[in-house]
């Protein structure tokens, strides 16, 4: 019975072909008015991070790209993770500031335990923890870092606990 179910799987998905796209495949994902399109000509670029994929499962690598916080925001979303996502690129200001706003924070699947829980840390390019780790518990949060380094690279790592839990988030790096 398993082997004629998974045989139905295999064709279904066969079927469909190249239908599926990978947020990591995606340059760009941009959300206006519940449609989705791609490309930097529009408005509100986000970037997915995902645990599984190549964006977000570690800290970016050192040919990373740059977003500069003082050119625009850095907006992100959390897709299904239960453990670490990272920004998948370096990120700069020269505001001496770097604040994360997470719009969203939600519990996916519950298993017990520690929940609605996330710790933000920002790290410099040597991946030194540059200030104390910052840990919220709410679906919204604000948390702001000082006295940052116009020289330096950083990126921003979120936690939360590993308990089997999964979670979802969205929100934007500002200086």
């Amino acid at each position: 019975m398993k082997k004629k179910i998974l045989m139905l799987v295999c064709c279904l998905a066969m079927a469909m072909g190249n239908n599926i796209v990978y947020a990591a495949e995606c340059e760009e994902v941009v959300v206006i008015n519940d449609d989705i399109t791609s490309g930097a000509e529009n408005e509100e670029n986000a970037h997915i991070l995902v645990e599984t994929l190549t964006r977000g499962a570690s800290k970016p690598s050192s040919n990373a790209s740059v977003h500069d916080l003082d050119v625009n925001d850095y907006n992100f979303q959390l897709a299904d993770f239960g453990y670490q996502l990272f920004t998948d690129k370096w990120l700069t200001s020269d505001s001496g500031y770097i604040t994360v706003n997470l719009t969203s924070f939600s519990l996916l699947e519950s298993y017990g335990g520690t929940s609605n829980k996330i710790t933000f840390k920002l790290c410099d390019s040597s991946g030194v923890l540059v200030t104390s780790e910052k840990t919220v518990v709410s679906g919204t949060a604000s948390v702001t870092w000082k006295n940052i380094s116009s020289s330096k690279k950083y990126y921003v790592c979120f936690e939360v606990p590993t308990n089997g839990n999964r979670y979802t988030g969205a929100g934007y790096i500002t200086n």
